[in-house]
């Protein structure tokens, strides 16, 4: 069946209109918004994985918990903040802790960073988070969020987010980032 079997022609020159109209409708003089890069975020290697021991040993029957940086997500948004141009990142960042065998309080208590580079490695700013994850019998392996850590980086003339770094990681011993070198996880 053709067309003219369901419409009349002038329907059809009516249909055309509004189509035509339409597509038009979507064109713009003004050019598309242009995406902005937002900086790039790394766990540190030798920093994302925890072992804390009770005591001096490094037995593993001696684990006190053993604690990870297990995802990381971010937006950001470029604001102009009192007249000076920011990016505006918002981070959430999920850390996974188990308990060990020797726990002498049924909870893994650490700290996680994070720290900013700009131009050339150079450090900006470190923050560190204090982290208390409930660990027991019944549930020995427990997640902590931290919904929303809202970073402001300054943006000076001329760049954009592929100028800076996050580095998110645990804070750790130098004892435990040997032990991390000496047993690396996957």
């Amino acid at each position: 069946m053709t067309f003219a079997g369901y419409f009349r022609p002038a329907d059809a020159i009516r249909a055309a209109a509004v189509l035509l109209l339409a597509s038009l409708a979507g064109c713009s003089s003004d050019p598309p918004p242009q995406s902005l890069p937002c900086p790039m975020i790394t766990t540190i290697k030798d920093v994302g994985y925890l072992t804390r021991f009770v005591g001096a040993s490094e037995d593993l029957t001696d684990t006190a918990f053993e604690a990870k940086v297990d995802s990381i997500h971010s937006k950001c948004v470029y604001v102009d903040n009192d007249g000076k141009r920011v990016i505006r990142s918002t981070l959430t960042v999920q850390l996974l802790a188990s308990r060990g065998s020797k726990n002498p309080d049924n909870t893994a208590k650490f700290q996680y960073f994070i720290a900013i580079t700009g131009s050339g490695g150079q450090r900006l700013t470190r923050q560190d988070f204090d982290v208390e994850i409930p660990l027991t019998s019944d549930k020995p392996t427990n997640i902590f969020i931290d919904p929303e850590v809202e970073l402001n980086i300054p943006l000076p003339q001329g760049q954009n987010g592929d100028f800076f770094r996050i580095y998110v990681g645990l804070d750790l011993t130098e004892k435990e980032v040997a032990y991390n070198r000496k047993n690396p996880q996957q």
